[in-house]
């Protein structure tokens, strides 16, 4: 590697470096002493679920917010409501389905817990597509894992938004 190429490399490196430090870009789940977004996931209660699919999210929502268990004190109850949908997405001239899709739609209320107003509602969408077979058992299993995956993402979208969301109430905090 000639000079010039290197002193090029490092020159833009430099200013990369400089551009990315003014704009404003901080990590999310940066745990510091200006950072409380990851701290204030664990004030957060899950709702008891009413069947099944619920309490798959439940238990993926519990793993991702509250990792060291549920809060003595909780500040904020997050409710949700899921509906799915399964569709066909291929379908073959003799009309026979060869693949779904599983749509699952998420809406999410997050609750002062002592008042019980809405502080932030949010809904998250994900979609799963799995093959249909002609054995019925293979088809459970397929929209089995179809369905955990659709709410794993579910969770994901969950949390990333809570996480924007304390993000910006902290900001505002310390703008006042």
């Amino acid at each position: 590697m000639s000079w010039s190429r290197l002193y090029r490399t490092i020159l833009c490196t430099a200013l990369l470096a400089a551009v990315l430090s003014g704009c404003g870009f901080k990590p999310l789940y940066r745990q510091d002493r200006d950072s409380d977004t990851v701290p204030q996931f664990a004030q957060i209660a899950i709702a008891q679920p009413d069947d099944r699919v619920s309490q798959q999210l439940r238990n993926y929502l519990l793993d991702i917010l509250t990792p060291y268990g549920a809060p003595d004190r909780p500040s904020y109850l997050l409710e949700y409501r899921i509906t799915e949908s399964v569709g066909s997405v291929f379908v073959t001239r003799s009309e026979e389905i060869t693949r779904n899709n599983l749509q699952l739609s998420v809406a999410c209320y997050l609750r002062d817990y002592r008042g019980g107003v809405v502080v932030f509602s949010l809904s998250a969408t994900s979609q799963a597509s799995y093959n249909v077979t002609q054995a019925d058992y293979a088809n459970l299993v397929s929209e089995k894992n179809a369905r955990e995956r659709a709410l794993r993402d579910a969770a994901e979208q969950i949390r990333l938004r809570l996480g924007n969301f304390f993000d910006r109430q902290q900001q505002r905090q310390t703008k006042s």
